[in-house]
């Protein structure tokens, strides 16, 4: 395990037209933790955001900022907002400790 921790806005995630339809609490844990919908999930250094960006547009792929890692471990969701969001979340959690 990398020792890392991670900050998720969760309303940032990509979401299909069904469930950007849905009321925001659904909305929120399904595209935190539901569906078969995926995506590339990768990070890079902050340094290396433009390059990032430059790159999707030309490849003509979406790329969408959600999150920061961090030093602390352990994952934080939040709303667009920065507040913290208190969800249960179903699954394999990859920051809980070793």
């Amino acid at each position: 395990a990398s020792g890392v921790g991670a900050t998720l806005d969760v309303d940032a995630l990509p979401a299909g037209p069904a469930l950007a339809r849905q009321p925001r609490p659904l909305r929120r844990r399904f595209s935190a933790a539901g569906g078969d919908d995926y995506e590339l999930c990768y990070t890079a250094p902050f340094e290396a955001r433009a390059a990032v960006l430059a790159a999707g547009r030309q490849t003509h792929t979406a790329v969408t900022r959600v999150g920061v890692v961090e030093a602390a471990r352990g994952l934080r969701l939040v709303d667009a907002g920065g507040c913290a969001l208190d969800l249960t979340l179903p699954g394999f959690d990859h920051f809980a400790g070793d």
